[in-house]
This record gives C-alpha cells, sequence and structure tokens, in this order.
C-alpha cells in the first residue's frame, strides 16, 4: 500500500513538472518570460486628451467671461476691478483641480474632497446671503 502511494505522488509530481516546463517553453515562445505579474502604470491617450479638451474648455469659459467685460462693460471701473478678479480666481482654482484631478487616484480623492467642500461653501453662502441681504 504504501509503495502504490509513492508510486502515484511521484507520478503526480512528475506530471505537474511537465505541465510546468511546458508552460515555461510556451511562455518564452509568446514572450511572457514567466513573469507572473508586473507593477505597470499606463498612460492612456483618452485621459491625455481628457485634460487637454477641460484645458481647452477653461479657456472658452474663461475667456469668453473676460470677453463679456469688452462686450458689454460694467458701469464703473470698480466693479470691472472685481469682476476680473472673480474670473481670475475662478480660473486658478478651475485649472488647479485639473492639475489635481490628473496627478492619480490620491489627487483624484483630493479633487472630490476640495468639490465637495466648495458646494458646501455655496450652500451655506446661500444661506448666509438670504439671511444676512447686502442694502442696495
Amino acid at each position: 500500500m504504501n509503495k502504490q502511494r509513492r508510486r502515484i505522488y511521484e507520478t503526480f509530481i512528475r506530471k505537474i513538472r511537465i505541465i510546468a516546463l511546458k508552460t515555461v517553453k510556451w511562455g518564452v515562445i509568446l514572450g511572457t518570460k514567466g513573469q507572473m505579474s508586473q507593477n505597470v502604470e499606463i498612460a492612456s491617450k483618452e485621459e491625455g486628451s481628457t485634460k487637454k479638451l477641460l484645458n481647452i474648455l477653461g479657456i472658452f469659459i474663461f475667456g469668453g467671461l473676460a470677453l463679456s467685460n469688452v462686450t458689454n462693460p460694467l458701469p464703473s471701473s470698480k466693479s470691472t476691478i472685481e469682476f476680473l478678479l472673480f474670473i481670475g480666481v475662478s480660473a486658478v482654482v478651475y485649472y488647479f483641480l485639473v492639475i489635481i484631478y490628473f496627478i492619480g487616484q490620491i489627487g483624484r480623492k483630493i479633487f472630490f474632497t476640495i468639490l465637495i467642500l466648495l458646494s458646501c461653501f455655496s450652500i451655506y453662502m446661500v444661506f448666509y446671503l438670504t439671511i444676512n441681504s447686502i442694502p442696495h
């Protein structure tokens, strides 16, 4: 009985070795060289084109806002300066968020955290300005 188990075990081991050798042989032929896993970061063209699209979209948005000041000027220079300051700060925040988003997974978490904070601040300001209205 013990010899029979030993023979079955040796046959099993021999078959596993044959399978392993064939796998390595086919791996060399196919060019995989038996590597089990690799940490490869793939930069897709789609991600680059999305970033480019968002940058161009930002140029149109903020350029259009600045151009609206030329086509329909504000009544005072103080109002114009405030409007252009608003456009500048908004553009800086927009491009900062675009850059942060494309850093990687951590950048996306930071991006969404900042968006949530900005939206909460906006909702807070709606109620604050409703209660404390500015006299005209």
